[in-house]
């Protein structure tokens, strides 16, 4: 965003010394142009890269002759048109609803849509945060986005609250997280609720060796979980965890 904008004030500058020979308005001129360096922007999406995104959350996409053609009307309708209807963003783009949904949350993934949009479900609109949202966003931005740490070791970085326990801290760490992620304001993340661990998007092939099938304890149904972690059972909604840690660590006593 910075380097559009200096670019944007170059071309102001050098629209300033040919201002002489034409009679549209320097405001205009500077909006035409600076819309263009944003197309820019946009065009330098990778659609295989969208493809990994979507198979990162468990919805695999196929190959789009369109593809091109839907994000930069998504783009176009949400910042240019300030559009906030899902469904009609998702009309004018050719798309199905849950497709435009994906493409908006890639496209902040990405950083061609500011982080603090979000998508409400509910409903149907595409909007910006409350400042309030925009305040605890803030306040994990750096764990998530640029050090990608685990909660535990947020809690080990942010102000010790008075009066209560590491585990409690680690517990509305959890929370906020919760609170952040259901709001689509946290994107290119997995939260597992139950044992707080934190999948990142870029360091999702490392990550997918911690994985192991347990057997649900109450229904029987195979659930992948992290390994010595926990997760809700697809199947029956109980809570499935993996022990094989303690196991070993048993048998080397």
């Amino acid at each position: 965003m910075e380097i559009v904008s200096a670019i944007c004030l170059i071309i102001i500058m050098i629209i300033a010394l040919i201002q002489r020979i034409t009679n549209m308005n320097i405001f205009e001129l500077a909006s035409i142009m600076c819309d263009e360096v944003k197309e820019t922007k946009i065009n330098n999406i990778k659609e295989d890269s969208y493809l990994d995104y979507t198979k990162f959350y468990g919805t695999e996409s196929l190959k789009d002759e369109e593809f091109m053609k839907k994000m930069k009307i998504i783009y176009s309708q949400i910042m240019k048109d300030k559009e906030e209807d899902i469904k009609q963003i998702a009309e004018l783009a050719g798309c199905t609803y849950t497709e435009c949904i994906f493409k908006i949350r890639y496209l902040k993934q990405i950083k061609k849509i500011p982080e603090d949009y979000f998508v409400d479900e509910i409903n149907g609109l595409v909007n910006r945060c409350s400042p309030e949202d925009q305040q605890l966003l803030k306040k994990y931005r750096p764990y998530i986005y640029r050090s990608q740490l685990q909660i535990p070791d947020i809690v080990a970085r942010i102000p010790h609250i008075p009066g209560k326990t590491k585990e409690e801290m680690q517990q509305q760490v959890l929370n906020d997280l919760i609170y952040l992620d259901d709001k689509d304001l946290i994107d290119g993340i997995i939260l597992n609720k139950v044992d707080g661990v934190i999948t990142y998007y870029n360091k999702y092939d490392k990550k997918k060796k911690d994985k192991i099938t347990v057997n649900c304890q109450n229904c029987g149904a195979p659930n992948e979980v992290n390994r010595g972690g926990k997760t809700w059972c697809s199947y029956c909604g109980s809570i499935v965890e993996d022990k094989s840690l303690d196991s070993k660590e048993n048998s080397d006593k």
